[in-house]
């Protein structure tokens, strides 16, 4: 349909269309629109990525986690990757810090025999690589070809500058070469993953900027670019569970019984659906992330859980106490669906204010 609409001014197209093979009606558009989705392992994370605690990240988009140490950004990334194995896809991993490992990878579920690792030093050797790779990916043109993409991490890559300076014992000032250098990296990668239809994953670290006012989103190592060319990013924060109240125990995690870390997600960039969606989830050092963590808070916030006395209703039904609610299978298969109903009606962008608009207009005439 969309296509015969512009039949008629085929020949006005015709000249940039010879010029643009990529070129086609925006309903038909296979790049414009994410056509698969994978999942994070985590119902909450999900919903602020996509709306939708069903799909997550989107194939051919780059994804960003930015977040202090043990924010469990890899953790995040590896599970992302598992889970899109289990899809048919192939992880690749460029690794600057040296630090994604078997063990690591399998403890999240990956099957490392099918995981390609490329350890990586410059951002410019990382542009070049992966590049190179989706080109390949694209000039294939095969359907079962489906690979993902996580570079752990952004931060801690070199500019080529700094690693020639080193070489020559310099210490001449970086002026920008580095944060320009990724810029580079994410805007030629951003072309070439919605033509393979790659996912592309990336960790960066955060740190405290000098602003007499602290802004929500936090400053990210390599400037302004993971921020204005991700199509998602999102920023975490952390604070240790303990199960001892003394604050003065020094030592390791283990040592001080930290038994693990409530992250805090909020999305400081996304195409999809309304920036600064926040949620909270619970990474535990034994058994992972946990995948309903946030859901609850959710559900009574858009009232499909309604507190009675200390008790919960779903429909008039009593479910029961929130440590009944919080962990229970049987309840979120009852609840999601209705959760998920209000989300796509309050968090997906829409023409319902202009429709209201009109209407008002015409009522005025």
């Amino acid at each position: 349909m969309a296509k015969d609409s512009l039949h008629h001014l085929k020949d006005i197209f015709k000249s940039v269309d010879d010029l643009n093979p990529d070129s086609s009606v925006l309903e038909e558009s296979t790049l414009s629109t994410a056509e698969d989705w994978i999942d994070t392992g985590s119902y909450a994370l999900n919903i602020i990525i996509s709306g939708s605690p069903h799909k997550g990240v989107p194939a051919g988009r780059i994804t960003g986690f930015a977040g202090p140490s043990m924010a469990g950004k890899t953790l995040i990334m590896n599970k992302i990757m598992a889970n899109a194995q289990k899809k048919g896809y192939i992880p690749v991993i460029w690794d600057s810090e040296v630090a994604v490992d078997k063990r690591s990878a399998e403890n999240a579920g990956m099957d490392t025999s099918r995981v390609k690792y490329y350890p990586v030093e410059t951002v410019e050797d990382c542009r070049n690589q992966m590049c190179a790779f989706l080109d390949n990916v694209i000039k294939a043109n095969n359907p079962e070809y489906k690979f993902i993409i996580a570079i752990d991490s952004l931060g801690n890559l070199a500019s080529a500058k700094e690693i020639r300076d080193t070489a020559a014992g310099k210490d001449a000032a970086d002026v920008g070469q580095r944060a320009k250098a990724i810029k580079s990296l994410m805007r030629t990668l951003t072309y070439r993953a919605a033509k393979a239809k790659v996912p592309i994953l990336f960790s960066n670290h955060i740190y405290e900027g000098m602003e007499m006012f602290p802004s929500l989103t936090k400053n990210q190592s390599g400037g302004k670019g993971p921020i204005y060319l991700a199509s998602v990013l999102v920023q975490l924060g952390t604070r240790n569970e303990k199960t001892t109240d003394n604050p003065n125990e020094a030592g390791v995690a283990i040592a001080n019984n930290v038994s693990g870390v409530t992250l805090s997600a909020m999305t400081v960039k996304n195409r999809f659906v309304p920036n600064f969606l926040k949620t909270e989830l619970y990474l535990n050092f034994n058994t992972g992330l946990d995948k309903y963590s946030g859901l609850f808070e959710m559900a009574t916030a858009y009232n499909i859980l309604v507190k009675s006395g200390n008790r919960y209703t779903f429909k008039d039904e009593m479910i029961g106490y929130r440590k009944d609610i919080e962990k229970s299978e049987e309840v979120w298969g009852k609840v999601l669906p209705a959760l998920e109903v209000v989300l796509n009606e309050q968090l997906c962008y829409s023409n319902n204010s202009d429709t209201s608009l009109q209407k008002e207009v015409e009522e005025l005439e």
